[in-house]
């Protein structure tokens, strides 16, 4: 009990972390900063914070124990890298809210999945939780007319189903301590955006010195320190208790784009973050969705 009052606090600080951060990421977007650049730079005060943490805590670094468990590791960074790359990509052509929103569809990737995929029967229940959930993105995108894209949106979208996948990955890696699941997740980011730098951005020193670098620090030490603490909560909470509780992360953001930013919701994308907040509840509190979804990629719970 007193481990799972912990994860939940501990969860509650990683929400507001993120929330704070997620404005910087909006101000970075909009004073025209490059999304590898962004990605990049903090990946490495990210990567940094974690590593010390983990140092600071004298606790040893753990080597993956099998290829297998290696795959899940690696594959659980790069779920974290699509969720930001696309999230960040959105907000090129949206609005913070509607990200954050979007993003968090993901309950509804997971509903699917197990229906189509495992033969979970659906249920008028789950039906209306997925009506509400794509009214919603409906609401919030507000076509002009059926042909119409919405970048931001489409962006966003992809932002929610690798989101979904950080979470099941995450749990996948339970037989390891957080620290070292976090330090795989953030190494990985780190490497990625590495090279990926290299082949977008020429040269990548004069591009590190020339961005806001203790800015840039600051939100680093920030993330990573939410994402031990993520980490840390998934340890002792259910997936679906952990990703209810990060819907906070949702409100939070919000109040602080209209405060912080001026970004105040439309009436419309209001009523759409209404019913995606209000499917995703009753889809995770039914935790056998989020259980089921880890076979759609094949990974079986040892525990």
């Amino acid at each position: 009990m007193e481990g799972e009052r912990l994860g939940v606090i501990a969860l509650f600080a990683a929400t507001i972390l993120w929330a704070i951060s997620n404005l910087a990421y909006d101000s970075f977007i909009k004073a025209g900063h490059a999304v590898i650049v962004i990605l990049w730079v903090i990946s490495i005060f990210r990567f940094s914070t974690v590593w010390f943490i983990t140092d600071f805590k004298k606790i040893p670094h753990e080597w993956a124990k099998d290829s297998k468990e290696l795959f899940f590791a690696i594959l659980n960074g790069f779920f974290s890298i699509g969720t930001m790359f696309f999230a960040l990509s959105a907000l090129e052509h949206t609005n913070l809210a509607n990200v954050m929103f979007l993003a968090y569809t993901a309950p509804a990737w997971v509903l699917v999945g197990s229906v189509l995929f495992l033969g979970e029967k659906p249920s008028i229940k789950k039906g209306i939780a997925l009506i509400a959930t794509i009214m919603g993105v409906m609401l919030i995108s507000n076509p002009q007319d059926i042909f119409s894209v919405n970048l931001g949106v489409l962006f966003a979208l992809a932002a929610g189903i690798t989101y979904a996948g950080d979470i099941i990955t995450s749990r996948e890696l339970k037989d390891y301590s957080f620290h070292t699941v976090s330090t795989y997740s953030n190494g990985v980011q780190f490497v990625v955006f590495s090279i990926a730098i290299l082949f977008f951005v020429n040269p990548p020193l004069e591009v590190f010195l020339a961005a806001p670098l203790l800015v840039f620090a600051v939100v680093g030490v920030m993330r990573g320190t939410a994402s031990d603490l993520y980490y840390y909560s998934l340890e002792r909470l259910e997936a679906s208790t952990a990703s209810v509780i990060s819907l906070f992360e949702l409100i939070l953001t919000v109040l602080l784009a209209a405060i912080v930013l001026g970004q105040f919701p439309k009436e419309l994308e209001l009523m759409g973050y209404l019913l995606i907040i209000g499917s995703a509840a009753i889809i995770l509190l039914r935790k056998s969705d989020i259980e089921n979804f880890e076979q759609l990629i094949f990974m079986r719970r040892k525990h």
